[in-house]
């Protein structure tokens, strides 16, 4: 699904942020919000690994970076990502991110402390 990423695609990640699952909340093909455990306030409240962009907007941003230092914690994709595009312009895979197709792996056991005891998502994921 990547190989059709226009600009900015993005998509949910699996065991991620103290759950089983963060993804960008879909309405009409648009991503509108984010259903995340961490902080939710950021602007890209994604992790590395939920999202992809095209070589094309790299090349046209020359001076976009990924800070390895300078930015706050958690703050790296947010910060990257708001050099290249917007929220309105991201491009939802995964069936209007309602699939799982990666996961944040980790060589450690599983951290599930910010899943909420009952389940709030308007979609129901399979990890």
């Amino acid at each position: 699904q990547m190989r059709t990423t226009r600009k900015v695609s993005v998509w949910p990640v699996g065991l991620v942020g103290g759950r089983r699952y963060e993804r960008p909340v879909v309405e009409n093909g648009k991503v509108v919000g984010w259903y995340t455990g961490w902080r939710a306030d950021r602007p890209f409240a994604i992790d590395m690994a939920g999202f992809a962009v095209s070589v094309q907007v790299i090349l046209s941003h020359p001076k976009a970076v990924f800070k390895r230092r300078g930015s706050q914690p958690g703050m790296q994709e947010s910060d990257f990502l708001k050099q290249i595009t917007t929220v309105e312009e991201l491009e939802p895979k995964a069936n209007n991110c309602t699939k799982v197709l990666v996961w944040h792996t980790r060589t450690e056991k599983v951290n599930l402390a910010n899943e909420p005891k009952y389940h709030l998502d308007t979609v129901n994921i399979e990890v």
